[in-house]
């Protein structure tokens, strides 16, 4: 949908507005008789040179007496350095245009997560990850597994242990044991049998899976 800003042909424009397609601001010293610094254009051919850019807004200006240094172009070498603005990641992970925000197959309703004693923060997390399509799809690739050199525990493999099981056995209860035994190893605190907060555990998971897609990927 576009929006358009319709302008009336039959009404005539004030001394303080601007006509019609004009993108010009006028600034109130225009209007006002303040002090000395501020005046007001004399005639469409003066903006040039009594306009200051405020940023990426376009048409966005203030009319000043006094030259300003135009500081907002930056350097070609900067330029080209940032690109638009931010620093180039150095690693990654996985190329943006391989990613699916939808659901790539038609999934029935996954299995539910047994409670092994207290570990329903740990249910709740998990099935938030598990039916988060960009995630699921990745995971259901074994995209990662196949690249993965990392030895010993990878976050990474456990949850993509975890997902292809729960979404595997729909309408079952299943024991998420793949990441019930890795807990310790998830964040050092964490104990079997002891009450979680979710949001924690869901950030420590993530921030496992990251570690392991930085560490396996260089190994």
């Amino acid at each position: 949908m576009t929006i358009v800003d319709k302008v009336s042909e039959s009404s005539d424009p004030s001394p303080y507005q601007n006509p019609p397609g004009s993108s010009e601001a006028v600034s109130p010293g225009d209007m006002d008789a303040g002090p000395a610094g501020w005046g007001a254009v004399s005639s469409l051919n003066d903006v040039s040179n009594h306009t200051l850019s405020l940023g990426p807004v376009p048409g966005a200006v203030v009319y000043s007496s006094s030259p300003v240094p135009d500081k907002s172009k930056p350097s070609p070498q900067k330029d080209q350095a940032l690109g638009d603005g931010i620093a180039p990641p150095q690693k990654v992970l996985f190329p943006s245009e391989k990613i699916c925000l939808k659901w790539q197959q038609t999934h029935r309703v996954g299995a539910g997560l047994q409670n092994l004693g207290n570990t329903c923060f740990a249910n709740a997390a998990l099935q938030c990850l598990t039916y988060t399509p960009p995630l699921a799809n990745y995971m259901l690739s074994h995209e990662h597994s196949k690249t993965c050199h990392a030895e010993g525990f990878c976050m990474m493999c456990t949850m993509q242990a975890h997902i292809t099981q729960a979404l595997s056995n729909p309408g079952d209860v299943i024991k998420p044991m793949f990441v019930i035994n890795e807990m310790r190893r998830i964040a050092r605190h964490f104990r079997f049998g002891n009450q979680e907060d979710a949001h924690e555990f869901l950030q420590y998971t993530v921030d496992a899976m990251q570690k392991a897609c930085l560490n396996g990927s260089n190994k």
